[in-house]
């Protein structure tokens, strides 16, 4: 796993924007309705994933995981990312990676980004934050998929 923005008790370090709250995963996310608890539960025990948090409510609507790369280049970590459906379009999650990314320079000058080809708004979000389409990866299987599937790979230089 991979430790990005540490603190100094080694969990990540908390980002603000005017909306939202990133920070760590906590016991007390359990019951929201982003993850279930085990996934929470491991979420906190891998300290690479921000709780992406409404400030007006404290609701938990979404995730930035900062992961090992897709493509296995050791210089390079990936985002993955997750929003409730009903937060969805109100630039919510370019807002979140805009300060993820601002502040992520100390940790990886690469960042990668991998979503299905059919997956318009991923990659509109990819592209609007500066990623760059490098590779396409026809028929992977990802575990617990039951049919291949095909990914864009982008890469985005800080």
């Amino acid at each position: 796993h991979i430790n990005i923005q540490m603190g100094a008790l080694g969990y990540m370090k908390t980002l603000e924007t005017d909306r939202l709250i990133l920070r760590d995963w906590t016991l007390d996310d359990i019951g929201c309705d982003v993850y279930d608890e085990g996934t929470i539960r491991f979420l906190i025990s891998a300290r690479n994933n921000y709780a992406v948090v409404l400030k007006e409510s404290g609701e938990v609507i979404g995730t930035i995981g900062i992961n090992e790369d897709a493509a296995n280049d050791p210089d390079a970590r990936n985002v993955g990312v997750s929003i409730l459906e009903q937060y969805r379009n109100k630039g919510l999650m370019s807002e979140a990676l805009t300060c993820a990314i601002q502040n992520i320079g100390d940790i990886t000058k690469k960042l990668s980004w991998l979503c299905w080809v059919e997956d318009k708004r991923s990659q509109h979000l990819a592209e609007k934050l500066g990623f760059r389409l490098v590779n396409t990866f026809y028929n992977v299987k990802p575990s617990g998929f039951e049919q291949p599937e095909d990914f864009y790979y982008y890469i985005l230089e800080l």
